[in-house]
C-alpha cells in the first residue's frame, strides 16, 4: 500500500511540475509574458516539449505501467544533458541567462526525486521480470 502512495506522489509531482512548465514556457513562447532576462528559444521549446512528455510520464507512473521507470530515467538523463549544455554555454559564452541555469537545476532535482520514487516503489515482480529477461537473453547469446 505504501508503494502505491509513494508512486502516486511521484506521479503527482511529475504532473503538476510538467503542467507548470508548459504554462510558463508557453506564455513566454507565445509572447504573452516578457521576461526580464535573455531567453534562449531552443531551450524554451525543449522545456515546453518536455513538459508535455512529463505529463505523459506522470500518467504512466500513476497507472503503474512497467515503462514508468524507463521513461522517468530517460527524462532525467535528458535534463542532465541539457543542464550541462546550458551551464557550459553560460560559463564560457555568457549567452544564457542565470535564470535558465537555475531553472534547469530545479528540473533535474525534481525529476531525480520522481525517478527515485518510481525506482524505489516499483513492484518487485516488475523488477524480477526484467532480470529474468536479461538472463534469458544472456543464455541465448552464450549458445
Amino acid at each position: 500500500m505504501k508503494k502505491v502512495i509513494y508512486r502516486r506522489i511521484g506521479a503527482a509531482i511529475a504532473l503538476i511540475f510538467s503542467l507548470l512548465t508548459i504554462v510558463e514556457g508557453s506564455q513566454v513562447l507565445f509572447g504573452t509574458v516578457q521576461p526580464d532576462h535573455f531567453v534562449l528559444k531552443p531551450l524554451l521549446i525543449y522545456n515546453v516539449l518536455m513538459g508535455i512528455v512529463g505529463i505523459i510520464a506522470g500518467v504512466v507512473i500513476w497507472i503503474n505501467c512497467k515503462r514508468a521507470l524507463l521513461l522517468t530515467t530517460i527524462i532525467t538523463f535528458l535534463h542532465f544533458i541539457v543542464l550541462f549544455t546550458v551551464e557550459f554555454i553560460f560559463y564560457f559564452r555568457g549567452s544564457v541567462a542565470e535564470h535558465s541555469v537555475v531553472a534547469m537545476i530545479i528540473r533535474v532535482a525534481i525529476w531525480l526525486v520522481v525517478l527515485v520514487l518510481v525506482w524505489r516503489n516499483m513492484p518487485k515482480s516488475d523488477l524480477k521480470s526484467k532480470n529474468e529477461n536479461i538472463n534469458i537473453d544472456e543464455e541465448i547469446s552464450e549458445n
